[in-house]
């Protein structure tokens, strides 16, 4: 297509730089543009800060879909998860033991969509006939109803939401923290509303082709940043970094290191500082020998001050992007087999199953300060390398040609 606009939209914006998920919208956003796109954003519900840092990352904003004050979710949504509920009840009934996986906190698929944003869709193509829009999350996948069938839809999906609040109870998270989970059902029929679906790691893009049969284009693009080492603070205390949002998951994966990992390291005679920053620091209490930075204006602040970085996560979906942004700023990391999912194994990264074999890499990197910096270069050379597969792996995305089909893309 010589038409090289790209509508695109999403539900996140850019920054704040703490939060992993606008940490991959930057990316995204700067890659599409490296590739020759003109970017034509339409925010969905989002913060006056996502919005003023949005604004300079993209060509054009040209639209706010803003959930109408008191505005309930459509009636075809409602009758729906009733008669999930019912259904689910009788399977219980007829096949004790035989009903489907967990299914805690699931909601239905356009809970999180308000029937009144798909009128001013409409508007929006009626005026700028795009033949390409890139929407984030499956959960606003009923955007797509507004295109027709030579429009490109791509779909960034971020994460699997299949049972998803299962999994954050399994880590043992309050139901308060629960987030967007859906039926496996639900998540295929978002899935399909789309030509083109972007997983953000291999395991979840895998999945995604096997949810939807091979019927869709499935394009792995990984949250790959430029590399952009920076040079070690000199003449300090060795500094172990930490940078976070206050995503439970998060807070889990903190606690366990403060708790099981940090003082087997003192214990074992280990020097050096703990420095934690974002949102995490206001979201939990800490010990006195833990310095923090709080939420801070760009990464490199605390990348700059780190001799290395942790990534202590317990659970979750998506790539793990704390790892990668470490690599990008040449800073080895510990991190845990979590931390490393869906990735295949580089330089720089130390992977650590346990609380004892964690805290044994952290005292590795303390005690031969020279063997961490020289672990970090690696690993910003390695991710500068894989950053022109992902930009390939985008281009064959947006150059697909949009499927035909014989029925509304709206079921």
């Amino acid at each position: 297509m010589t038409d090289r606009r790209l509508l695109v939209i999403s539900r996140i914006g850019v920054g704040p730089p703490y939060a992993g998920n606008r940490s991959r919208m930057a990316a995204l956003l700067d890659d599409l543009r490296a590739l020759g796109f003109e970017l034509h954003f339409a925010g969905v519900d989002l913060s006056a800060e996502e919005k003023w840092e949005t604004r300079k990352a993209v060509d054009h904003w040209i639209h706010d879909f803003v959930w109408p004050e008191g505005g309930r979710r459509r009636r075809a949504a409602r009758v729906r998860q009733r008669l999930g509920r019912a259904l689910q009840g009788l399977r219980r009934r007829c096949w004790p033991g035989r009903e489907p996986g967990p299914s805690i906190g699931n909601r239905p698929l356009d809970d999180w969509f308000h029937p009144s944003w798909l009128a001013e869709a409409r508007r929006l193509q009626r005026g700028g006939n795009y033949r390409r829009v890139l929407v984030s999350y499956v959960i606003h996948s009923a955007f797509f109803e507004a295109f027709d069938s030579s429009c490109l839809k791509i779909l960034d999906c971020h994460d699997v939401f299949t049972d998803r609040n299962a999994l954050l109870q399994r880590a043992k998270l309050d139901r308060e923290d629960f987030w967007i989970s859906l039926n496996q059902v639900d998540e295929c029929r978002g899935l399909r509303r789309s030509d083109v679906i972007l997983g953000i790691q291999e395991r979840e893009s895998s999945y995604f082709r096997r949810l939807i049969h091979g019927r869709r284009v499935v394009r792995t693009v990984g949250h790959i940043i430029p590399s952009d080492p920076l040079p070690f603070a000199e003449d300090q205390a060795p500094v172990v970094g930490y940078l976070a949002s206050a995503n439970p998951l998060n807070r889990v994966a903190l606690n366990w290191f403060l708790e099981a990992v940090w003082p087997l390291v003192r214990d074992r005679g280990g020097v050096g500082r703990l420095v934690v920053a974002g949102g995490i620091c206001e979201a939990m209490s800490f010990p006195e020998d833990v310095q923090l930075l709080g939420i801070v204006p760009s990464p490199r602040a605390i990348y700059q001050l780190s001799l290395f970085m942790i990534n202590p996560m317990r659970s979750g979906t998506g790539l793990k992007i704390k790892t990668v942004e470490a690599m990008a700023h040449g800073r080895a990391i510990v991190t845990t087999p979590v931390g490393v999912e869906g990735m295949a194994l580089a330089p720089g990264i130390s992977v650590a199953g346990t609380a004892d074999d964690f805290a044994t890499a952290v005292l590795a990197y303390l005690r031969d300060p020279g063997e961490a910096r020289n672990a970090g270069a690696a690993a910003a050379e390695y991710l500068g390398g894989l950053r022109q597969q992902t930009r390939e792996a985008l281009l064959e995305a947006l150059d697909t040609p949009p499927l035909q089909r014989f029925r509304p893309a709206f079921r």
